[in-house]
C-alpha cells in the first residue's frame, strides 16, 4: 500500500470522494471539492490517500491546530477506511503517518473527534492508543 497526500483541491478526484462519502455521506462532488478548498486555505487542511493498484482503500484529512489546552498539534477531521478494505490495517497505517507527521513537524500531540454512536470507530482507535479524553458538544444556531 502506497500513501499519496493531496494538497490542492484541484488534485480531488471521484475515487477519492467516493471513500471519503462512507463518512460523510451528505456530501456530493462539488460540495466537497469546495470545503475542502476552504479548509486548505484557512488551516493548511490535507488529504492523505492510501492505494493500492490504483484503488483507493482509505483516506485521511488532517489540519494544524494551535489553542490554549493543546498548543500546536495534528487533528484529524477524517479517516475512512473503504468498506471492503476494512480490518486490514488501512487505518491503521493512516494514523502511523499521522504520527509520523505530527513527529517531524514537532509535535507531541494528534487529536480527533469520533461519533458517539460510532462504536466501531471508538473501539479502533482505542485498540490503537488513542485515549477518549473529552467530549466534543455541538448546536445548530437557530435562523431568525
Amino acid at each position: 500500500m502506497k500513501t499519496r497526500t493531496i494538497d490542492l483541491p484541484d488534485d480531488l478526484d471521484e475515487k477519492v470522494f467516493e471513500v471519503v462519502k462512507q463518512l460523510r455521506p451528505h456530501l456530493d462532488f462539488k460540495e466537497f471539492k469546495q470545503l475542502v478548498a476552504l479548509a486548505h486555505a484557512a488551516d493548511g487542511y490535507r488529504l492523505v490517500v492510501a492505494e493500492k493498484k490504483g484503488e483507493v482503500q482509505g483516506v485521511m484529512g488532517y489540519r494544524i491546530l494551535h489553542d490554549l489546552v493543546r498548543g500546536s498539534h495534528l487533528y484529524i477531521d477524517d479517516l475512512v477506511t473503504a468498506t471492503a478494505h476494512r480490518g486490514r490495517g488501512v487505518g491503521a497505517e493512516l494514523l502511523k503517518f499521522a504520527e509520523a507527521e505530527a513527529r517531524r513537524l514537532g509535535f507531541t500531540t494528534l487529536r480527533l473527534c469520533a461519533a458517539i454512536d460510532n462504536e466501531g470507530a471508538q473501539r479502533f482507535y482505542q485498540r490503537e492508543g488513542w485515549d477518549a479524553r473529552a467530549t466534543a458538544f455541538t448546536k445548530k444556531v437557530p435562523s431568525h
